[in-house]
């Protein structure tokens, strides 16, 4: 199976191939003479950051990307990459003068950035290509004079066996390729198993198929049990189940009957709500029934910290996650309800101004908690961002130790900031902290959250939800160009013994995007550990077109449940929808890939097949 390996013309953030995610490694696979681009012609192996990032986090002049990338096969099995690095943006970096980026990968699915092969020269090196020489390897390139040269190497991450620089070189093994954007690439074959597992990992999954449901019997004039979910098959091998709305069953009289179901797939309104970023979702136990809970940041225009309708932390509340929408508050079925808003008090008697941002949902020793950072006046007299604070409230309970209504803002305690162990901030640095997470894991409660530009981790003890009982670690900086400057948002789930951490990259816009990292859960490790998370090398949502329209800066979700118990995610991404320009609320079903790795944008049709959504049983009355 022939393999497309390339970078991109930059185009425009709107179209996902500006400079950060253009000049990366794309992949598209042969199919009836053309080539098909894998990921949406997105990037998937991104160079990593020149340097560790310091204290304060990533900065652009540590932000690397490449051009030209050439795949070749490795002596010993698996595959090298070579590219020019470059500076963020595409210009030169200096080490173009003299080598080339290296990295391998057996699959390209993951990769391993080795660094960088000194070639032996300081004039230049342009559109080198690797060749495997006996058992060895053949690099040439063209300087910048133009003159062709060659190298070869026994093991092109040792130095050491470098040989001789020579002029001339083997016929370039660049090709031209009819994909949108194309610049530069070379073509590899790849075994039918590693091809399969890039359409699994980057391509489309569609339903295929329902599993067939056997008769069900049942007794004159008694209800039937007629299946509560059905199962459905995938192309990639992967399968689901979904609850089913059966038709009234006639069992007055003995005999056989065919009866008709509906698949249940909800059709959520998009967007979900209008100017609500940081959106949060959670199904939660009121007065002996369930309720859905929704709350997020007021992002009227673009303006999250001092909106023109008024700072305030807004919450929903319905039966039904379809009623917590726009739709359903102008059709009378919710209301909006504000929490906190600008002028309210924390617990300490200082005003809140404004912000209210990240506002996320968790029951923490059995207390229903919104964790959210508000901020205060600065020197100027308005709301200012770096005063900002990660901070808790929580619902109260009455005497006999139930919850108390949730819609009513006084049934809240006062907010009170997430300080370390010492009862110090958690950000000595800047003093900003925000987008705080709560997780378990073997008995031990952690808090995850964003500052100085990363995702930081510390364990707390839920007795005591505002206090650390560990010192905070950066786990996640952003170390490439799709997450660039930022990494924050994290929100974590446990599946089937990986904890999957989602967090956001990129600056707040057109251009957010959603990473992944993971870690083994249930075995006791340490999570405040970074080597204790794995972490993906391209986005695992990003802008891209959904539903046939593009849906840009996606991003700062959080995993939910919906009423028939099926994952869920909640997300905001950017729109002009009604002639607002802030972050809007998204919700979607999740599907998992037959690799394990979420799905988080399946369209209704992928989800379930039109043709696959009635379904039938039988039903024999005796």
């Amino acid at each position: 199976m022939k393999l497309l390996a390339y970078d991109r013309q930059p185009t425009t953030v709107a179209e996902a191939n500006n400079e950060d995610i253009a000049l990366s490694l794309h992949l598209a696979l042969e199919e009836d003479g053309a080539w098909e681009p894998l990921n949406g012609n997105y990037g998937i192996f991104f160079a990593r950051v020149s340097a560790t990032p310091g204290p304060f986090g990533t900065r652009d002049d540590v932000i690397r990307s490449l051009r030209d990338p050439r795949v070749f096969p490795l002596v010993d099995g698996g595959f090298g990459i070579v590219a020019t690095r470059t500076a963020r943006g595409g210009g030169p970096d200096g080490t173009e003068r003299s080598g080339v980026l290296f990295a391998r990968t057996v699959d390209f699915l993951t990769f391993e950035e080795v660094g960088l092969v000194d070639l032996g020269v300081d004039d230049g090196v342009h559109g080198a290509d690797v060749r495997v020489d006996g058992g060895g390897y053949l690099v040439g390139w063209t300087s910048d004079d133009g003159v062709d040269r060659q190298v070869r190497f026994d093991d092109l991450s040792d130095g050491a066996t470098r040989g001789e620089v020579r002029d001339g070189r083997p016929e370039p093994v660049a090709v031209a390729a009819d994909v949108a954007d194309f610049g530069s690439g070379n073509v590899v074959e790849v075994s039918d198993e590693i091809a399969a597992a890039l359409r699994v990992r980057f391509g489309r999954i569609v339903n295929t198929a329902v599993a067939p449901l056997g008769p069900v019997e049942v007794a004159v004039g008694a209800a039937p049990q007629l299946p509560p979910r059905v199962g459905l098959a995938y192309s990639d091998g992967s399968t689901a189940t979904r609850a089913v709305e059966w038709d009234e069953v006639d069992t007055s009289t003995a005999g056989s009957r065919r009866v008709r179901g509906l698949i249940r797939q909800p059709l959520y309104p998009t967007p979900f709500a209008d100017e609500r970023a940081d959106p949060s979702i959670v199904p939660f136990s009121f007065d002996g029934r369930r309720i859905f809970i929704m709350i997020a940041t007021e992002d009227y225009m673009m303006n999250c910290i001092d909106p023109s309708v008024g700072p305030h932390m807004p919450i929903r509340v319905a039966e039904r996650i379809e009623d917590l929408s726009d739709d359903a508050i102008e059709a009378g079925r919710c209301k909006e309800i504000d929490l906190l808003v600008a002028g309210d008090t924390d617990a300490a008697g200082n005003v809140l101004t404004g912000c209210f941002w990240a506002p996320e949902i968790h029951t923490i020793d059995g207390n229903l908690s919104v964790l959210f950072m508000p901020c205060y006046d600065g020197a100027d007299g308005k709301p200012d961002m770096w005063t900002g604070r990660a901070s808790i409230i929580q619902l109260r309970k009455d005497g006999a130790g139930n919850d108390l209504d949730p819609r009513e803002p006084g049934n809240w305690t006062k907010a009170v900031p997430v300080l370390r162990a010492d009862g110090s901030i958690l950000n000595d640095l800047e003093a900003i902290s925000l987008d705080m997470t709560h997780f378990e894991d073997s008995g031990t409660h952690y808090y995850s959250w964003q500052m100085l530009g990363s995702v930081f981790i510390a364990t707390m003890d839920p007795a005591d939800p505002t206090r650390l009982t560990s010192d905070p670690v950066r786990i996640i900086a952003p170390e490439y160009s799709w997450d660039n400057v930022i990494a924050e948002g994290p929100n974590v789930l446990e599946k089937d013994g990986t904890l999957f951490m989602l967090y956001s990259g990129s600056a707040v816009g057109d251009s957010y995007t959603t990473g992944l990292v993971t870690a083994p859960s249930g075995r006791g490790i340490d999570l405040t550990s970074p080597d204790a998370w794995t972490r993906l090398n391209y986005p695992i949502q990003k802008s891209s077109i959904f539903n046939g329209e593009w849906q840009l800066g996606t991003g700062h979700g959080m995993w939910s449940l919906d009423e028939d118990g099926n994952r869920i995610y909640v997300f905001h991404a950017r729109t002009h929808h009604k002639g607002l320009t802030g972050r809007d609320t998204f919700v979607r079903r999740v599907h998992w890939a037959s690799d394990g790795l979420p799905v988080l944008d399946m369209t209704a049709d992928e989800e379930v097949a039109p043709g696959n959504r009635e379904v039938y049983v039988d039903v024999v009355v005796r």
